[in-house]
């Protein structure tokens, strides 16, 4: 008795894809390189995903040096993919924002974006 296998070649069996999904920014406010209102009240950044609370963060630096954030960087609970810190009147100038977030797949991403106070 002879055994034959299948008439077709055999497959190599598939590894499941692997899926990164670091946090990436898909917009700001103030944009990025753009124009912010004296009163604007709070700078904001919104990513392409849910990101973690642990290490979220998101601070306002004047030319400086000086934070002028309250220090009260939050995520949206409507929309975990939103941050905001709120801001006293800002005056005239550049400032630096500086963001961190813990993406859903573990990975911290961090950076930057200025705008600029027109008098």
């Amino acid at each position: 008795m002879e055994l034959t296998g299948p008439s077709h070649p055999a497959r190599e069996p598939q590894s499941p894809a692997i899926i990164l999904a670091h946090a990436i920014v898909v917009r700001t406010s103030p944009a990025q390189g753009g124009v912010g209102a004296e009163d604007i009240g709070k700078v904001e950044v919104w990513y392409d995903a849910g990101i973690r609370d642990a290490f979220a963060a998101l601070a306002v630096v004047s030319a400086s040096g000086e934070r002028v954030d309250k220090r009260d960087a939050a995520i949206d609970s409507a929309d975990p993919s939103h941050v905001s810190v709120t801001v006293n009147r800002l005056n005239p100038g550049k400032y630096t924002v500086r963001y961190r977030a813990l993406s859903a797949d573990g990975h911290l991403v961090s950076g930057a974006w200025e705008f600029e106070v027109r008098p």
